[in-house]
Parts: C-alpha cells; sequence; structure tokens
C-alpha cells in the first residue's frame, strides 16, 4: 500500500502487537498516546476513551485518557461530546469508523456549535482525526486526535493508519469489557480442540482457561486450592505440551490475536 513505506509497516506491527499484550488496558492507553502512536501520526493532544453502553442506550466515558490537555479540558470534552448529535451518529454508524474534521473546510460547521467554543478554541485546535472503536456492532472506545491552529489537516495517510489498528484496538478493548467469560473469546469448541492438539489434562486446560481471563499464579493457587509450586508446574507443563516458554508465547498461541479469531464463529 502507497499510503506506508516499510519500516511504518514494522512500526505499525509492533503497535498492534503491544495493544493486544500491554499489561493493562490503562497502560496501553497512555502508551497508545504519549510512545506509540506519536511515530506514526503527528498530533498536538488527544484523547482516548473506552465506551460503556447504558441500559437506556445512551453511552457513558469510562477511563478517558488525555495527551497534552489539563484534566479540566477531558472534562470538558467527554461533556460536550456525549450532547454532541454527529458524535452519536458517528458511533452507532457502520458505514465508516474513521473520520476527520477541519474548521476551514468549506462547509464545516464545527466554529458554530458549543464544543468548538468551550473545548476546541481554547486549546487552539483547528483540525482532528477520529476513530470509532466497536467489536461486532457494539461500541467500545473512541480515539480523538488534534492538531493547532497553523497545521495541516489530517490526510488520508493517517485515517489509513487508524484503520490499521482498529480491530487490534476492538478486540483488545471487547476482552477487557468480557474479562472473566472466556467464551466470549474462544471459537465454538476452541477450547476442547487445543486441549486434543497439544495432549492437555482436564487441568491443564482449566488451568489455560484462567490464564486466559487474566488470573495470575497466585489467583489460580487459591481458585484450585493447590499450591503455588504445582501452579508453576502445571504452567510449565502446558509449556512444554505447546512447545512455548512463557505465558506470554502461549498466550500468542491462542485466538486472543486479532491476526488468528475467526470472528464469525466467536460465541
Amino acid at each position: 500500500m502507497a499510503f506506508l513505506e516499510e519500516n511504518e509497516w514494522i512500526l505499525l506491527n509492533e503497535v498492534a502487537y503491544n495493544i493486544s499484550f500491554i499489561y493493562t488496558v490503562e497502560e496501553m492507553q497512555k502508551a497508545i498516546l504519549n510512545r506509540w502512536l506519536p511515530f506514526l501520526i503527528s498530533y498536538d493532544a488527544a484523547v482516548f476513551s473506552r465506551l460503556s453502553v447504558t441500559e437506556d442506550g445512551d453511552f457513558e466515558f469510562m477511563d478517558t485518557e488525555g495527551y497534552n490537555l489539563s484534566l479540566q479540558s477531558i472534562q470538558v470534552w467527554k461533556n460536550q461530546t456525549r450532547k454532541d448529535d454527529a458524535f452519536r451518529w458517528m458511533i452507532y454508524s457502520t458505514n465508516r469508523s474513521t473520520f476527520a474534521e477541519d474548521i476551514s473546510q468549506p462547509g464545516s460547521r464545527l466554529q458554530d456549535s458549543e464544543i468548538y467554543h468551550t473545548f476546541w478554541e481554547p486549546n487552539d485546535l483547528s483540525c482532528s482525526a477520529g476513530l470509532c472503536i466497536a467489536f461486532r456492532e457494539e461500541p467500545m472506545g473512541f480515539l480523538r486526535l488534534y492538531r493547532k491552529s497553523g497545521s495541516t489537516p489530517f490526510s488520508p495517510r493517517d485515517l489509513f493508519v487508524l484503520e490499521q489498528l482498529r480491530m487490534h484496538f476492538a478486540y483488545r478493548l471487547a476482552y477487557e469489557a468480557k474479562k472473566g467469560d472466556s467464551r466470549y473469546f474462544y471459537a465454538k469448541g476452541y477450547q476442547e480442540k487445543l486441549c486434543r492438539q497439544y495432549g492437555l489434562t482436564a487441568r491443564e486446560g482449566e488451568m489455560l482457561d484462567l490464564a486466559v481471563q487474566g488470573w495470575s499464579n497466585d489467583d489460580i493457587s487459591k481458585q484450585l486450592s493447590i499450591s503455588i509450586h504445582t501452579v508453576k508446574k502445571h504452567f510449565q507443563s502446558i509449556y512444554a505440551k505447546m512447545h512455548v516458554r512463557n505465558r506470554v508465547q502461549m498466550l500468542q498461541c491462542l485466538p486472543i490475536s486479532t491476526s488468528k479469531v475467526n470472528f464469525d464463529e466467536l460465541q
């Protein structure tokens, strides 16, 4: 694809890997805004928030992370964005996931909006690029990048980069939202298939399932009423059978990476 050079594709793959495997989703959000994404797209400010849909069909922002914005500005952004009908349309639209806004664009009504006067103008912002993150049409998150006045607008190439990361974000945020229900992530019968494929015992299969849910060795020890030594011994057996060295490599063998998931088979 002409948008990216070879070294940029390599960096993009590295970013995608870290989205899936950084230790906590909060750390992932911070690392994306502060360390990884600026290597691929330049921006002066940003907001990355998870979404939760309420029973009445509305939505709430959760664990919103900002870049180069005050806490007050982030709160204004959250309050004003929830009132924005255009945002609501973007979140629930199935036609596109990326978009761009530019106050200098002909026909733009942004300068007449309340969010422009309360958020854009005080922060000297002039254009933005956004990514709506959804998993199987369920809103999961929202990423918004901004540039200050005098900057060039975001390009189709910038939106292309965001689109390449979309499903990696979607699966990670869906995993976090559905954590504890491993059936949501395994293809039908996949857990049993793994046990047969690698010759795992029933106990090893149970421990593998707990590891997928994010349980630590201490948690597993307490849950199964066995010693830490026994837990480690079981995992060493699992690693040997799956031909991996550690838990990270073990998880990479499972369908919890977007490149290995058949979304049509998910329960």
